[in-house]
């Protein structure tokens, strides 16, 4: 994590534990592609003569175009949680799209890459063994931004009035904790329930439900970091009926029950 960060990403677990062993970098993208991407990040390690260190993520609700050694990968969307291993000295630099963004370089549904890591060159061809060779020739960040945000913008295709509602209705789910079920957003963006989870489908790879569940455990992480944090109030105001199904789905996200988390 990037000390000069306030907070540490959201989605990341255990943050604290990494201080220290390896930094990040957000780097905001580019006015023209902010529709489509997120950001780009570098994460720097020099482990050397160290134990090696586990990196768990509960992934965000996007595809992720990623360079590590010279090999290029798109992340789908990852149910699960994801683990990166660091070890001696080494670097990794990603892209992550808006939760619809990818849509637009793809093409057709996203839910084909739900729960799959790939080899970029699966997706873009021999373009994404020459992008990720020129992103390890690279050594400074703003040149692998740029080479990035150039790969991005040779395949994107101009974005539909869809790609623009999905992510709109995310980033209310993200931002608002009132929002916990898919009745919630139906009757907010007046959009059917059918056609919003097959807009999801389509266009993120997982469905609204999953979404909500999934940034509302983000949330819960963040806040059973801090020791005064009540395992039935987090429940209740994440909007569980009690305290147990809470619990599991939290297991099930993290490997870890709540209060084995909190520690």
């Amino acid at each position: 994590m990037d000390p000069t960060t306030d907070a540490p990403p959201r989605g990341l677990l255990d943050p604290r534990a990494g201080d220290g062993l390896y930094r990040e970098t957000l780097i905001p993208a580019a006015a023209d592609l902010s529709g489509i991407v997120a950001h780009h990040w570098a994460v720097h390690w020099d482990l050397r003569g160290r134990e090696p260190y586990t990196v768990e993520v509960l992934p965000h609700p996007a595809v992720i175009l990623v360079v590590e050694n010279g090999n290029c990968r798109v992340h789908g969307v990852l149910r699960g949680k994801f683990s990166q291993d660091l070890e001696g000295c080494g670097d990794i630099f990603g892209t992550t799209f808006r939760p619809a963004g990818f849509h637009a370089l793809l093409r057709r549904s996203v839910a084909v890459l739900t729960d799959r890591v790939l080899p970029g060159a699966e997706i873009f061809g021999s373009d994404a063994d020459l992008f990720a060779a020129r992103i390890a020739a690279a050594t400074d960040t703003a040149e692998r931004q740029e080479l990035s945000e150039r790969f991005v913008r040779q395949y994107l295709s101009v974005p539909v009035a869809t790609v623009v509602l999905v992510n709109e209705i995310v980033d209310e789910i993200s931002s608002d904790r009132t929002i916990l079920r898919v009745d919630d957003l139906t009757a907010r963006f007046g959009t059917g329930k059918r056609s919003l989870q097959k807009l999801f489908r389509d266009h993120v790879g997982v469905s609204p439900k999953w979404v909500i569940q999934r940034y509302r455990l983000h949330e819960a992480a963040q806040r059973l970091d801090s020791a005064d944090a009540d395992l039935a109030t987090v429940a209740a105001e994440l909007g569980y009926a009690d305290q147990a199904h809470f619990a599991r789905d939290f297991k099930s996200a993290t490997g870890r029950p709540p209060a084995a988390y909190r520690g």
